[in-house]
């Protein structure tokens, strides 16, 4: 889980203190990661089209692993054409 990793547990806060303590009851800390996509939405390479549709969509790492990339939970910021 990416709350084991090294990375994530040695982010501090402003105070100094770890970013992702569970001690802090007062603050809601998220970790999110961020996804930016592009394909062709033809899928049709033999006729000569090409054209590119890109996504910028958000994924909560605070949840378990079993939902954090199901859609219902996960946050589409942007389709671009």
């Amino acid at each position: 889980d990416i709350k084991d990793g090294a990375g994530v547990r040695n982010l501090r806060g402003p105070d100094g203190q770890p970013f992702m303590d569970s001690l802090q009851r007062s603050e809601l800390r998220l970790v999110w990661s961020l996804s930016v996509d592009w394909f062709n939405p033809h899928t049709n390479k033999i006729a000569g089209k090409h054209v590119s549709t890109g996504s910028i969509a958000m994924a909560c790492l605070n949840l378990p692993p079993s939902l954090r990339y199901k859609p219902e939970f996960m946050y589409l910021n942007a389709v671009m054409p």
